[in-house]
């Protein structure tokens, strides 16, 4: 056996052994192990890139390798993806819910056998920078990932961690799988022409829309995730929901598509036919059982009067929302007098003076069947959904945060701030 096969193994199935016995130690419940899932989706989706960045800044070089993802080859990479995404977890679980004696005890493994790893893997002078930085952005997020899903907790922050967690490992890995490095995506990147390459932007974020919405509704109208194993308590039928039933399934099979046009590969598409079966065939059967037998009546009211992947012009709800403003404040006013000229559906105006509970600062947007609350830009974000699409889609950039946090900033300068 030669040293570069000896080093394989050890970094694959040093991992897979730990992970073992950790499993028969912690012997996880359903949710920690829920978490595990989605702290190993993060790690596999993320490390890949993370190191692609470390190996262009010239932290570390990979000796070329048959079977690799991006610059990094296969077994190493499996034995970091099982190392930081289930030993890592399970260890901070068996050492009493300490995570900071776990990631210190993974990064020093990782300190120790790192400089040991050659021909494999050859470390530039200060690697270690790399080390630090990406357990910073990768292994710490993955154990508190888990950490917070085995006890129910920050599940808005749950639902944004899973975009990027199960977006990368069913759209950034097939990626990685045809160009192979950052020089082969500069290369299929510059094969096409300006114009294709905005359309493929544009595309990008147009099919990404109804699924980072959809997540939104989701976590805080919700309180649960889009994973099976961990659905919303409260049966979401405002926002995007109110449109169609399947926002994000008809999202991640568009990025599919648009990827295995970008690609020229089958893969991708292979992959969107797969979900489509998975989705109208044994995930169809099993949510019909599932939400009405947690949600009666409702669910099937809903299932009759909703599309699956095709969204309505306009939105279908069952219940009322309602729109809450300061009668007092000119801006918010004008607001609620554009609105009640609109035909939206099951939109009621009410006066912040009538509001019982904490005095309202803002515009406010409250569905009373889940109890969610908004305030300021995104509250006029969800009311724009209740007219109908094309509002719909302007409320659910707005709502992104990032962008909803920077117009509202903007409208706080304008002087539509908190009202005292």
């Amino acid at each position: 056996m030669t040293r570069e096969t000896a080093i394989q193994i050890a970094c694959l199935y040093g991992p897979i052994t730990s992970a073992a016995l950790l499993l028969w130690w912690v012997r996880p419940g359903k949710k920690l192990a829920t978490g595990l899932l989605y702290s190993t989706a993060w790690v596999a989706a993320l490390l890949p890139w993370f190191d692609l960045v470390a190996g262009q800044l010239g932290f570390w070089t990979y000796k070329p390798t048959d079977f690799h993802l991006g610059e990094i080859p296969l077994a190493p990479y499996l034995g970091w993806v099982v190392a930081w995404g289930i030993v890592a977890p399970l260890l901070a679980e068996a050492l009493g819910k300490r995570p900071w004696i776990a990631i210190a005890i993974l990064v020093l493994i990782d300190l120790r056998t790192m400089p040991e790893m050659p021909p494999i893997l050859t470390l530039g002078k200060h690697w270690w920078i790399a080390e630090f930085a990406i357990a910073a952005l990768l292994l710490v997020p993955a154990i508190y990932l888990a950490r917070w899903t085995a006890s129910s907790e920050r599940t808005p922050l749950r639902c944004a961690m899973l975009a990027p967690a199960f977006g990368g490992v069913f759209i950034g890995i097939p990626f990685l799988l045809e160009c192979g490095d950052i020089e082969g995506i500069l290369v299929r990147w510059n094969s096409f022409s300006h114009i294709s390459q905005i359309l493929f932007l544009a595309g990008l974020a147009f099919f990404s829309i109804p699924g980072l919405a959809a997540l939104r509704d989701f976590a805080l109208g919700g309180n649960g995730t889009p994973v099976p194993l961990e659905p919303p308590q409260k049966l979401v039928t405002h926002g995007i929901y109110s449109y169609l039933r399947n926002p994000m399934q008809l999202s991640m099979t568009s990025l599919l598509l648009l990827e295995s046009l970008f690609l020229a590969s089958p893969w991708p598409l292979l992959l969107a036919f797969i979900g489509i079966v998975y989705s109208e065939g044994f995930a169809r059967w099993s949510e019909t059982a599932d939400m009405r037998g947690r949600f009666g009546g409702r669910w099937d009211e809903y299932r009759r009067s909703h599309r699956p992947w095709i969204p309505t012009w306009h939105p279908v709800l069952p219940e009322a929302s309602e729109l809450w403003f300061d009668d007092s404040c000119g801006g918010c006013t004008e607001v609620a007098d554009w609105f009640s000229r609109q035909a939206t559906k099951q939109l009621t105006l009410r006066k912040a003076s009538e509001w019982e509970g904490i005095p309202l600062q803002r515009i406010t947007w409250h569905n009373p069947s889940t109890g969610r609350t908004e305030s300021g830009v995104t509250a006029i974000a969800m009311a724009l959904q209740h007219i109908h699409l094309g509002w719909a889609a302007l409320g659910w950039i707005s709502s992104i945060p990032g962008i909803s946090h920077t117009i509202q900033i903007c409208f706080d300068a304008a002087g539509a701030g908190k009202r005292r």
